[in-house]
């Protein structure tokens, strides 16, 4: 289970044995550091040609407590998710992780669907660098490409699919 890192819940792992490099321990970090005003996003994994950001929220498990209060198009939700990825540059700027940078935010919950996850994706990609690495970044950049995606959708995915989200239950069977 080393090239696993499991999601808090622990009802799915994402398996990085394809990964460069990967993170579970942005949280830890900062914490260690008594930095408990950053905000960190759940994991990272190195590609040969990007490093993934990953933010990953799931209501729609069994056994969440009160799945339909969450509301991933709240504004507080929204903020805290675009608050995620700028806090966690700190972490990869620190462990020397350079490569261009894409933000997946997977996200779950019993009445999402492809439409709220697009519009999502909208709000969430307006409040990240793309228009001051524009602006101002002078071929530089923060951030490459932002995606809200389920597990379904990420685990399709030509890139990203190379990292599955595994049940850990699943997973667990099969190695009896």
């Amino acid at each position: 289970m080393t090239e696993m890192l499991i999601e808090e819940n622990k009802e799915y792992a994402l398996d990085c044995t394809n990964a460069l490099w990967k993170s579970g321990e942005i949280h830890d970090q900062y914490h260690a550091a008594k930095l408990h005003l950053l905000k960190d996003a759940d994991f990272a994994i190195e590609t040969p040609d990007n490093l993934i950001i990953i933010e990953y929220k799931n209501s729609a498990i069994p056994g969440a407590s009160s799945p339909n209060s969450f509301n991933p198009m709240e504004d507080k939700t929204i903020n805290s998710v675009v608050r995620k990825y700028y806090d966690s540059l700190h972490y990869l700027t620190l462990v020397g992780k350079t490569k261009p940078k894409r933000y997946v935010y997977v996200v779950e919950t019993p009445t999402s669907d492809y439409v709220m996850r697009a519009r999502l994706r909208e709000r969430i990609s307006k409040e990240l660098p793309f228009e001051l690495q524009k602006n101002i970044g002078m071929g530089r950049r923060l951030i490459e490409d932002v995606d809200v995606l389920s597990i379904e959708e990420w685990n399709r995915h030509e890139q990203y699919g190379k990292f599955p989200f595994v049940k850990i239950s699943e997973m667990e069977k099969a190695e009896q």
